[in-house]
């Protein structure tokens, strides 16, 4: 029986490593040219299949394990050889793509390449940033540059927790010869997070920053339930439909294993309960009105709509809006300037502002309301899920019709006293598309 590839329009290749399909063996292969035999090459997956178009999905696994493991050094690469970036990359697929948390991990990658493209750009790095390029001085910079973004202390130690892990992943697997030491930031430059919480003021202009334009509305419902609940940040971006029952709100997917941070179960607030109404899949999500060229109807508007799990750019833009901001300074301790919009008349430059806080930031106010307000402190921990509790409490507890009314009591004392502020909260969930 004559050999038969399957007809693709397009051969699935990694490198120089592609698929085909024998049809007399029913196995799809990987093959490859060996220049010094001057052949083609091909390995058995033991994977079978009909020949058609497309490779099943195991096949390209066995392709995507089998490239891997050519591209692998057969030794230990020098410093002055091993990429930084390559590193870094091979470190987010094949180690942190496993954690729970991997999205933290690539803020801090992204941060990190573009400093090492700007560390190119000023010619302080030729050809690529290597391991033999990492040492005091080049973290020192790197430091130097996340504070001139007013960026604090535990965010900085975080970034370098990251190219630090990176590094000693490369050389536990073998990649690397041996990993620099990449110090942290002082201690004292540490800022405690928990320091920095808003008056009722600020919060009050944040959400009319938040409300005024409909691709921030998404900051705005994370507001409103983190302030309504003492919920952590993570569990509220990851809150679906289904986890809202009863008039209560279970930060904890049921598909998900309790971890050390735990995720509780908090009554809706009268306040929040209409915002929460008809709320379909996932909770938060970024919405955004098309280009009225794009309508199928023009009196109907259309908009753009995706799951959000980080919304740390949008909440920045509102805490800028709102006044709630502090320069950003440039490597020489300088504020950074922005060049004048012309389509808005500026005629000079603007300094360049960053938030001060982040989301979390809400919880933090929130807990300091409900402690100065006079909840208890049990009421308060176990909304805010610090401590643990036995089966009986965690299963059974929050079934009581008393449970945590101490607590909503005074998180709607809280937002009957901003009113006085504003009464953006207080406006139908339909007055605009959320």
């Amino acid at each position: 029986m004559a050999r038969q590839k399957a007809q693709s329009a397009e051969r699935v290749q990694l490198g120089s490593f592609w698929l085909e399909y024998r049809a007399e063996r029913d196995d799809w292969s990987i093959c490859w040219y060996d220049p010094a035999a001057r052949t083609r090459r091909r390995r058995k997956t033991g994977i079978g299949g009909s020949g058609s178009a497309e490779p099943p999905e195991a096949a390209r696994e066995a392709l995507a394990r089998h490239y891997l493991e050519a591209s692998k050094p057969a030794e230990p690469q020098p410093r002055a050889q091993a990429m930084v970036p390559e590193l870094l990359t091979g470190w987010m697929r094949d180690h942190v793509a496993t954690k729970a948390d991997s999205a933290r991990y690539a803020i801090s990658v992204q941060h990190l390449l573009r400093f090492f493209d700007r560390e190119q750009r000023l010619g302080r790095i030729t050809g690529g940033v290597t391991v033999a390029d990492i040492n005091k001085t080049f973290v020192d910079r790197f430091i130097a540059f996340r504070k001139g973004e007013a960026v604090g202390g535990h965010t900085i130690s975080r970034d370098l927790a990251a190219l630090r892990g990176a590094l000693n992943w490369a050389w536990r697997e073998e990649l690397i010869e041996a990993a620099p030491f990449v110090k942290d930031v002082e201690a004292k430059e540490k800022a405690k997070p928990r320091d920095l919480t808003y008056s009722m003021e600020q919060v009050a202009a944040l959400l009319e920053a938040a409300w005024s334009r409909p691709e921030r509305h998404h900051v705005f419902l994370y507001s409103l339930i983190a302030l309504s609940t003492c919920g952590r940040s993570e569990a509220i971006l990851d809150l679906h439909d289904h986890q809202i029952d009863r008039g209560l709100i279970f930060f904890l997917d049921p598909d998900r294993d309790q971890t050390s941070k735990r995720r509780s179960i908090v009554p809706i607030a009268p306040t929040l309960a209409p915002w929460l109404e008809g709320v379909s899949g996932k909770v938060i999500k970024y919405r955004a009105e098309l280009a009225q060229a794009k309508w199928a109807d023009p009196d109907v508007p259309e908009f753009f709509e995706r799951d959000c799990y980080d919304l740390g750019n949008a909440f920045d833009a509102c805490l800028v809006e709102a006044g709630i901001s502090r320069p950003v300074l440039d490597a020489r301790g300088k504020p950074a300037m922005l060049p004048p919009r012309r389509k808005l008349g500026e005629t000079k430059p603007r300094p360049k502002l960053r938030g001060r806080g982040t989301p979390n930031t809400l919880r933090h106010t929130i807990i300091t309301e409900m402690h100065a307000r006079g909840v208890p402190e049990a009421q308060i921990e176990a909304a805010a899920g610090h401590v643990g509790e036995g089966t009986n409490k965690r299963n059974y507890r929050h079934l009581r019709p008393d449970y945590l009314a101490e607590l909503i009591g005074a998180v709607e004392d809280y937002w009957s006293e901003m009113k006085r502020y504003t009464t953006v909260h207080l406006r139908p969930r339909s007055s605009a598309a959320m």
